[in-house]
């Protein structure tokens, strides 16, 4: 006995080293090379880099509110989990800034890196905001970039996680996959100002682009996105009823003032499961549906055609399969005076409104699919203006002359669309509506549609309610048994615990101390296949290491834990 407690105290004076190796607070910007965020960064890996790979140190970095951070390199993780997070605080203090900032060397110092990220390994993003280029200097505008953040086309396999972030301007996309991704899960952000004609095309502007490559999931959840010239999701038309994109829920999203160039949810070859439900769109295919041939391009995947023989276009398409099973519901939309100024004025010229939501196909494989989209009269509080001014520009013969590669000659900042600072977007952008509104009480359960972020005591109500369907009990179903590392860890005194069982189970998750005995128990039943997560609350007990065991039939799985008080 006596040794065993010689062996707890130990373990006590080692736990504030552990949580310093842990987290690693960042400094903000302060006029030096050494204070730049990815030198910072590229310190403590270079120094880290073994323990990081092996998992022996679990770094999360973690920046000042308030703060402003340059990036003037892309930074990588090879083989090893980036957490960036913003310090947690209990006042009202912004969060922290990251500009990309001009690399100063090379053929065009005055550019920003091509990407903030180039991901190698698992990374998981939280309270932080991110611009395509340093806002304080007007012009750097000019320098814009592609992206903020690029899943390497070397490596594949990685998990993409990121809440409560702002995410802004680039003239490409803000999250691309060229390797594919193991999960991009999205909750609580916004994403805003996707595209720039001052350094591209048209065909750019994406909020994800899964180019040509596997996805098992796609979960987007609670976000809000502003301002794009082509898609949410852009992915390559891939076939197959196995992927590549497994697994899609697209659910309780605002989206507000989008081109849609060559659609809104282009999603290529779909597997098991499209969930699109609960989302308010205010005009978001603003450009209209006509029969312009470069646009009617990437709308092919459908096979489908309109009435001159030229592709179909559509807000949403995919490859058809007959394996993928559809939910598709409770999305509402509106359409602003201008968006329907725009539409009339260019009727005579081919453009027919807004244009169907759905493919044909789509519509055959859902329940209802006359009240999938509901069409209402609506508007946000306080948005961009809709991008008519890019839109009358587009069709212009003296103007763009509907070229998707557009004459930079004949185009400048007064064309483009009402473009903002992050200021705006993190301060003023309010996206909440008449709670009269039909799509205030239209989403699954009685609960707003779109964003519920903006309805914040709506959102705690959806959070408990099981109608809501929060739950991932609709995720692909996992190939084996898994026990992951608890969140935070350490942790004081709550942690979260997720699991996966393959196929129904009996299944007990319990606590035990590091004399064996046991502490609680907190799952003990049959579960069927599916993803799990379960709170433990440690309140009552003192701070040491733990152990927590899952138990199945033939597996049996455990993982350390630390709580400190």
């Amino acid at each position: 006995m006596v040794k065993s407690r010689y062996l707890f105290l130990n373990l006590l004076l080692l736990i504030p080293a552990l949580l310093w190796a842990q987290n690693l607070r960042l400094v903000p910007y302060d006029g030096t090379a050494g204070s730049f965020l990815n030198a910072q960064m590229v310190t403590d890996t270079t120094a880290n880099g073994a323990a990081l790979r092996s998992g022996a140190i679990q770094r999360t970095y973690v920046l000042q509110r308030g703060g402003i951070y340059l990036a003037n390199a892309t930074f990588a993780n090879p083989g090893w989990t980036l957490r960036v997070k913003a310090n947690d605080t209990t006042g009202v203090v912004s969060k922290p800034i990251i500009y990309l900032y001009p690399t100063g060397t090379g053929a065009n110092p005055g550019n920003p890196p091509g990407n903030w990220l180039q991901i190698q390994g698992d990374i998981v993003l939280k309270n932080l905001i991110v611009s395509g280029y340093f806002e304080p200097i007007d012009s750097n505008l000019n320098n814009l970039q592609g992206g903020l953040m690029d899943i390497a086309a070397t490596t594949s396999g990685w998990n993409i996680t990121i809440d409560s972030c702002i995410l802004s301007t680039t003239n490409g996309n803000h999250i691309r996959t060229d390797g594919a991704a193991k999960a991009i899960k999205v909750t609580n952000s916004i994403f805003c100002d996707l595209g720039f004609l001052g350094r591209s095309n048209l065909g750019a502007g994406k909020a994800f682009d899964i180019r040509d490559v596997s996805v098992d999931t796609l979960w987007v959840v609670n976000n809000t996105f502003v301002n794009w010239q082509d898609r949410i999701i852009r992915h390559y038309p891939l076939t197959g009823p196995t992927g590549p994109l497994k697994f899609l829920r697209f659910d309780h999203n605002t989206l507000a003032n989008g081109m849609s160039y060559h659609g809104l949810l282009s999603l290529g070859g779909m597997g098991l499961r499209g969930i699109i439900t609960n989302n308010l769109f205010i005009d978001p295919f603003s450009l209209g549906n006509d029969t312009d041939a470069v646009r009617q391009v990437e709308y092919a995947p459908s096979g489908e055609k309109d009435p001159y023989g030229g592709n179909r276009m559509n807000w949403i398409l995919d490859v058809p399969n007959d394996t993928t099973k559809w939910s598709i519901s409770n999305n509402y939309y509106a359409i602003s005076d201008s968006g329907q100024a725009f539409y009339n004025q260019f009727a005579s010229a081919g453009v027919t409104g807004e244009g169907a939501p759905l493919t044909w196909h789509l519509n055959s494989k859902i329940a209802d699919s006359t009240h999938a989209f509901n069409k209402v009269t609506l508007t946000l509080t306080k948005i961009p203006r809709l991008m008519t001014v890019l839109n009358r520009w587009y069709r212009d013969p003296n103007g763009g002359n509907k070229s998707k590669n557009t004459p930079t000659s004949k185009w400048n900042l007064s064309d483009d669309y009402d473009r903002h600072k992050v200021a705006y977007y993190r301060d003023t952008l309010n996206c909440t509506y008449s709670t009269s509104s039909a799509a205030y009480t239209g989403a699954t359960g009685g609960f707003p549609a779109g964003d519920l972020n903006w309805f914040p005591t709506r959102k705690t109500a959806w959070l408990s309610d099981p109608a809501s369907g929060v739950q991932t009990a609709n995720a692909p179903i996992p190939e084996q048994y898994t026990l992951n590392q608890n969140y935070p860890n350490p942790f004081n005194p709550s942690t979260l615990i997720t699991y996966s069982v393959p196929k129904e189970s009996n299944v007990k998750l319990e606590i035990f101390d590091l004399l064996g005995r046991k502490i609680a128990t907190l799952v003990s039943e049959r579960k069927v296949a599916g993803n799990y997560s379960v709170e433990f609350n440690a309140s009552a007990l003192g701070s040491g290491v733990y152990i927590y065991r899952l138990t199945t039939p033939g597996v049996v799985l455990a993982k350390k834990m630390i709580l400190i008080k």
